[in-house]
């Protein structure tokens, strides 16, 4: 059986038709990958070496002969993986084209309904990036902005949550990386293909009309918007949150200060932030940098690290003399339309309303 890349991610259906398993090598994966799929791959990276020096040297017969004599003691374990994810619902199997490798997986599979992709891996990410500008072009794209700490991301998530109708693209959770020069996780970015695919399959399978996005640069890490999504950003309409500077500082420090130190301590929290400082010193300034970074190590020094109040200087600092400033700067230089301004509820209450009209 086969399955059309089409039809495994079809327009708008909210969900693929099929989970995917991925039975290429781990180096190849790591290139690039769909969302939500199972790497389960056929050979190690060592084995697939192997064998392609065996195919190269002496055709495909003795390189299939490789392949089992390395791989046949693993395989009673690859193929168990392969036979509980077929269990739990209709399955495909994509390679890196389709060939040779899924028709090996499938038949030790030896199920009549798990199909085979078309082309595979290099066929499903041309599907969902040729689709990109198509669904953009049928969404209306609104652009939330607002100062650094106004809570835009946990805006979008409530509304993500609501059920209100509004498609959210996490652009930050995509690339795992909070876009800033402190917006670094613990988890390392994935790679720009896997990064596109993600971003690409769920405008694709995602019906709503209305699609919300973080204001961005072209930058999330090291990671970089497709250029279709890029330039609809760039004339979308900007839905601006408003949000007091006493609530931004509370949000930072919360969030950058206090859960770093409860999810890695405060000494590795502190020296997380002060490296991060010291990366934009050149634009805050060499005495403030030096005075926001004393005050980070007098905090952790004197225990005092889970007191809030002692980081509300610094973080007014960093937002007033680098975040503020950029932020501004961006804004007059692209003059995007706003289509609408307010704190939290009046913005969600906004988008709502644009879900549904």
């Amino acid at each position: 059986m086969r399955v059309r890349p089409e039809e495994l991610y079809p327009e708008g259906a909210g969900t693929p038709a099929r989970a995917l398993i991925d039975v290429r090598a781990p180096v190849e994966v790591a290139r690039g990958a769909m969302p939500r799929s199972h790497a389960l791959p056929l050979m190690t990276d060592a084995e697939r070496h192997a064998v392609g020096i065996r195919y190269k040297e002496a055709g495909q017969e003795a390189a299939l002969a490789l392949g089992y004599e390395l791989a046949g003691p693993q395989l009673p374990e690859r193929i168990g993986a392969w036979r509980r994810v077929c269990a739990e619902g209709p399955t495909a199997v994509a390679c890196w084209r389709g060939g040779l490798r899924s028709e090996l997986a499938l038949s030790f599979i030896d199920r009549d309904d798990v199909a085979r992709v078309e082309g595979g891996y290099k066929a499903l990410r041309r599907h969902v990036m040729e689709a990109l500008p198509r669904r953009l072009a049928d969404k209306r794209l609104l652009v939330l902005t607002g100062y650094t700490g106004s809570g835009k991301t946990r805006l979008l998530r409530r509304m993500e949550g609501a059920g209100a109708g509004v498609q959210v693209l996490d652009l930050e959770g995509a690339a795992r990386h909070r876009g800033s020069a402190f917006g670094a996780e613990d988890a390392p970015q994935p790679s720009q293909q896997s990064f596109e695919n993600a971003l690409a399959t769920e405008l694709l399978l995602d019906p709503g009309r209305t699609l919300v996005v973080e204001d961005e640069s072209r930058y999330v890490g090291r990671r970089t918007l497709p250029d279709p999504l890029m330039d609809a950003m760039r004339g979308a309409g900007l839905v601006v949150l408003e949000t007091p500077m006493a609530e931004r500082v509370g949000n930072i420090v919360e969030e950058y200060v206090l859960q770093a130190g409860r999810e890695h301590g405060p000494a590795a929290a502190r020296q997380r932030l002060e490296a991060a400082t010291q990366r934009i010193r050149k634009r805050l300034g060499g005495g403030r940098t030096d005075a926001v970074v004393g005050a980070m190590r007098q905090a952790e020094e004197a225990g005092a690290w889970f007191e809030p109040c002692v980081h509300r200087w610094w973080v007014q600092v960093l937002l007033e003399h680098y975040y503020d400033r950029l932020y501004a700067k961006a804004r007059d230089r692209l003059g995007r339309p706003v289509a609408f301004a307010g704190d939290a509820e009046a913005v969600a209450d906004f988008l709502t309303r644009a879900a549904a009209s």
